[in-house]
């Protein structure tokens, strides 16, 4: 049995309905749940990476903020707005070091 792609209803028009209904604590919530679910699987597809090239991630990343926000009408605006009143989940990283097994 093959499964289907996950497919996600929007975490911003869900909070946006809470909001409508009087529960702007809650659709802070559910918001800041949308940060760390797409924050973990970033990370995921990132991870395991050399640390020397952590510069070279940071440059991908902001590229495709830039990308996706000349894509997406609103999108900029959304981010402005938000970071001043989400709380982004904290990253931990733990260094192993480990011979390359590919070039």
């Amino acid at each position: 049995m093959a499964f289907g792609k996950e497919r996600m209803s929007s975490y911003v028009d869900r909070g946006n309905k809470l909001i409508a209904s009087g529960k702007t604590q809650e659709a802070m919530k559910l918001v800041e749940r949308g940060l760390q679910h797409y924050s973990e699987k970033i990370i995921n597809a990132i991870s395991p990476y050399a640390k020397a090239d952590a510069g070279l991630i940071v440059l991908v990343l902001r590229h495709l903020a830039d990308e996706v926000e000349r894509g997406n009408p609103g999108a900029k605006e959304l981010y402005e707005g938000m970071k001043k009143c989400v709380n982004a989940p904290a990253l931990s990283e733990i260094e192993k070091v480990r011979k390359a097994n590919r070039y």
